[in-house]
């Protein structure tokens, strides 16, 4: 009777520890991990993670007293590859608010999880690069390539680039380039420009 008891008893205290034993919450993302599908497309449902971003939002802020910005909702064919976070925007010189061309520079910001996504995404940029999507050789100089202005930076894991109006006669390339690595750093893998006459450059 008492070997009854007893076993009742730790029968009931196991079922309490059970039920008072905090249940392990997984979200979705650790369930799922990294799916590799591509991540949707820029839009304005999509929350502009430009907060969370502490040298873009610097950059930003360095630039306020030349440029007005808003949101840039243009494809980039990095949107195609597994980034983590973007962040797309136009600036407009205020000098030119009257004017019809207003846009000065579109940037555009990945990052991405590691140096591995980071280049994978850079190496097929490159294998598909300009209007006719010709085919760019890692740091190899090009004398024209079917292209608008550019500029890009290639980190471990963020891909910054910058396109430009090429009628503009007011804006500084430049400066705003300077500007840019100013704010990002000169620790870059990659660098390349592409001048208003399709001339390809690597730095």
């Amino acid at each position: 009777m008492k070997k009854i008891y007893f076993g009742l008893v730790l029968f009931s205290f196991l079922a309490c520890e059970q039920e008072q034993a905090p249940q392990e919450v997984i979200s979705f993302e650790e369930l799922a991990g990294q799916t590799g599908n591509e991540p949707a497309p820029a839009s304005s449902n999509n929350p502009n993670p430009i907060l969370k971003i502490q040298k873009l939002n610097d950059f930003v802020n360095s630039q306020l007293y030349l440029f007005d910005t808003i949101s840039n909702l243009k494809s980039h064919p990095v949107d195609r590859f597994g980034y983590s976070s973007f962040s797309k925007l136009n600036f407009s010189l205020k000098s030119m608010v009257n004017s019809e061309d207003k846009e000065s520079a579109s940037l555009y910001y990945y990052s991405f999880s590691d140096s591995i996504k980071t280049q994978n995404a850079f190496y097929n940029w490159l294998d598909c690069f300009g209007e006719n999507c010709e085919s760019v050789l890692l740091e190899k100089d090009m004398d024209k390539i079917q292209s608008g202005a550019a500029f890009a930076l290639v980190y471990d894991t963020t891909i910054v680039a910058a396109e430009y109006n090429c009628n503009d006669k007011v804006f500084s390339k430049k400066s705003f380039q300077d500007s840019l690595l100013s704010k990002f750093g000169k620790s870059y893998k990659y660098r390349f420009e592409v001048n208003c006459s399709g001339k390809l450059e690597w730095k």
